[in-house]
């Protein structure tokens, strides 16, 4: 394995390590070690432990006392409460989106993650990053900066959504890009009712359980 670039060494060592963990290098409940981690990138065990701590934030990796770090297990709550708030926080960004070049610039970058995600060659961590650049492209055209905050805060816990699929054996990758596919057509019509319920629908696929009852539409 070829040694990090230690220009961003810190962020270089929790992308590895989150990207083992999304790829299934690291099963859940798997120790991840210090000492071994830090051998094998060719660093400190100062890098590895703050990586550790971040990805302890994002939900990913958990901390036990007097045992150490390893890979979480994604609860079934987690996933609703994540998929709940991303769901209301883009049905936000859709009704305060403009018909305009904006809009347009939004529908570019949502095809172009579309065409990204069907690419045989993209693997489960790169769909998670796709998935993340799809919906971004409607709350950066919102125009509300805390609005685009708050979004990116839960990025990364999208990811941990990923994860929490592929262990449990729910996630269709085919049926997900579908979903991603027939959300982009419905942006496309401008109709912000419809567009509202088909992203409730698309994160309905990933919640545990489903989320349409939280909303209602006129």
């Amino acid at each position: 394995m070829p040694k990090l670039n230690y220009k961003t060494l810190r962020q270089e060592v929790v992308d590895e390590i989150r990207q083992r963990i999304l790829t299934g290098d690291f099963q859940a409940g798997e120790r991840i070690k210090e000492n071994e981690m830090a051998q094998q990138l060719g660093v400190s065990r100062g890098p590895v432990r703050e990586a550790l701590r971040q990805l302890e934030q994002e939900g990913l990796v958990q901390y036990e006392r007097n045992v150490g770090c390893s890979v979480a297990q994604v609860s079934g709550q987690d996933v609703y409460e994540i998929c709940l708030l991303r769901a209301t926080l883009e049905i936000l960004a859709a009704r305060l989106l403009q018909k305009g070049k904006s809009v347009q610039q939004a529908l570019q970058q949502m095809q172009d993650c579309v065409g990204q995600m069907e690419q045989e060659d993209c693997d489960f961590y790169q769909l998670a990053q796709q998935d993340n650049r799809f919906h971004a492209a409607v709350i950066e055209q919102a125009g509300l900066k805390k609005l685009a905050e708050l979004w990116k805060s839960t990025n990364i816990h999208n990811l941990a959504i990923f994860y929490a699929g592929r262990n449990d054996g729910s996630f269709d990758r085919q049926e997900y890009c579908q979903s991603h596919q027939r959300l982009l057509e419905c942006y496309h019509t401008g109709d912000i009712c419809q567009i509202s319920k088909e992203i409730v629908q698309h994160y309905s696929l990933k919640a545990s359980r489903p989320i349409e009852d939280v909303f209602t539409f006129s």
